[in-house]
C-alpha cells in the first residue's frame, strides 16, 4: 500500500484551492456589450407604426405618390386609432412640396417639422424619427438618410424649443394618423408624414425677426409759435403713435 500524504501536504493543498476559489469570486464579471434601451427614449403611442417596425410595414407601398398638403388634410380621419397599421393612407408613400415653418427635437428624439401648403398656408407635421429607435425598421436606411439631409440642409434643431425656419422643401414620407394633443402645426385630421423617407430643401435657414424700428423722439414744445407747436405735435402723432414700435 502507498504512503498517505502528510498532514502538511494536505494543508498546503487546501490553501491553494481556497486561494484559487477566492480569486475566481473576486474577479470582475466579463463586460457585456451595451444595448440601447428603447423604453428609455423612444416613443409609445403607435410607435411601431410610426417607425415602420410593425408587422404590416412590409405591405407599405414605397413608390411615392405625388400629393399636396391640402389634399392630405382633407382625408377622413379614422374613428379609432390602434397599434395596428391601417390601410389606405398608412400604407401609402406621399411626396409633397412645402414651405418650411418651424422644427424641434422632441423628447423621443424625433424631429418635429411643421410644414405649410405653398398655396394656402395650411399646416401639417412631418417627422424624422430618431436613428437609435429605427434600427429594426424595414426602411431604416432611407429614414437615416432623410434625417441626415435635414441636418445638413437645415442644421441640428434645438431640443428646448421650436426654431422658425424659412425656405421650401420636397418631402417624401409614409402617411400616418396621430393622436391630436395640441401639437404645433397639427392637421385637423391628425395626418402626418411619419416617417420621412426623403428630404430636399432650398433656403432652409433660421428665420431671424427684423430689428425694431428706431424709437421716436419726444415732441418738443420749445417753439413759442402755437402754429409751429401744433405742426410738431401732428408730426409726432403721425410718425410715432401709429408706428409698429408703439402698436
Amino acid at each position: 500500500m502507498g504512503r498517505r500524504p502528510s498532514r502538511r501536504v494536505m494543508l498546503v493543498g487546501v490553501l491553494v484551492l481556497a486561494a484559487a476559489v477566492g480569486a475566481r469570486v473576486a474577479a470582475p464579471a466579463p463586460a457585456r456589450p451595451a444595448h440601447f434601451s428603447k423604453g428609455l427614449a423612444c416613443g409609445v403611442e403607435r410607435w411601431s407604426v410610426k417607425t415602420l417596425t410593425d408587422p404590416a410595414a412590409r405591405r407599405v407601398v414605397f413608390r411615392a405618390r405625388r400629393s399636396t398638403i391640402d389634399t392630405l388634410r382633407r382625408q377622413r380621419a379614422p374613428v379609432r386609432l390602434t397599434a395596428v397599421r391601417r390601410g389606405g393612407i398608412e400604407r401609402t408613400t406621399f411626396r409633397v412640396r412645402a414651405q418650411l415653418v418651424s422644427a424641434k427635437i422632441e423628447a423621443d428624439g424625433d424631429v418635429h417639422l411643421v410644414i405649410a401648403s405653398p398655396t394656402t398656408g395650411h399646416t401639417m407635421i412631418a417627422e424624422f424619427p430618431s436613428l437609435a429607435c429605427t434600427q429594426q425598421s424595414v426602411a431604416a436606411a432611407r429614414i437615416h438618410r432623410a434625417r441626415a439631409s435635414l441636418e445638413r440642409l437645415c442644421g441640428v434643431q434645438s431640443r428646448s424649443g421650436f426654431t422658425n425656419l424659412s425656405g421650401s422643401a420636397t418631402i417624401t414620407g409614409v402617411g400616418f394618423f396621430d393622436f391630436q394633443h395640441g401639437q404645433r402645426g397639427v392637421a385637423p385630421n391628425g395626418v402626418e408624414l411619419h416617417p420621412v423617407l426623403s428630404f430636399t430643401a432650398i433656403g432652409c435657414v433660421p428665420k431671424v425677426p427684423p430689428p425694431p424700428p428706431p424709437a421716436c423722439p419726444a415732441p418738443t414744445t420749445a417753439s413759442r409759435s402755437t402754429a409751429a407747436a401744433t405742426r410738431q405735435l401732428r408730426s409726432f402723432l403721425s410718425r410715432c403713435l401709429h408706428s409698429p414700435a408703439t402698436a
